[in-house]
């Protein structure tokens, strides 16, 4: 068992505005029975920044995953939009949180529909 971890920052918009107050959580996705792992949590400030980290140990690579859950553009819905975003593997680093660099996400438009967004209701 390895000790690893992983991050991730960046601002989201909702079209030309700051997404503000967006749920955003850091896991490490497991396969099988074993449930995935939340490593951190956080909402965007007022000007749609956030930041996130964390660590896990694990005998393989941990499977970082960014769930960014929102309001931006959701229609009649009432439920938020997730976006589930595969980390790449190159920001995994050995230790604990926080890591020597993070994944630099930008400047993200939420109004965009990515494949296999799905409605959470229950976050």
């Amino acid at each position: 068992m390895r000790q690893q971890a992983v991050g991730a920052r960046g601002r989201l918009l909702c079209g030309s505005k700051p997404a503000a107050n967006v749920l955003v959580k850091l896991y490490d996705k497991d396969t099988g029975m074993d449930p995935d792992d939340q490593l951190d949590s956080t909402r965007t400030d007022a000007n749609g920044h956030f930041q996130v980290a964390g660590d896990e140990r694990e005998m393989t690579n941990i499977d970082p995953q960014l769930k960014i859950y929102h309001d931006c553009n959701k229609g009649l819905n009432p439920c938020p939009r997730k976006w589930t975003l595969n980390l790449p593997d190159k920001y995994i680093y050995s230790g604990r949180a926080p890591p020597k660099v993070y994944y630099e996400m930008g400047e993200v438009n939420l109004e965009v529909e990515i494949e296999g967004e799905t409605f959470d209701c229950i976050h």
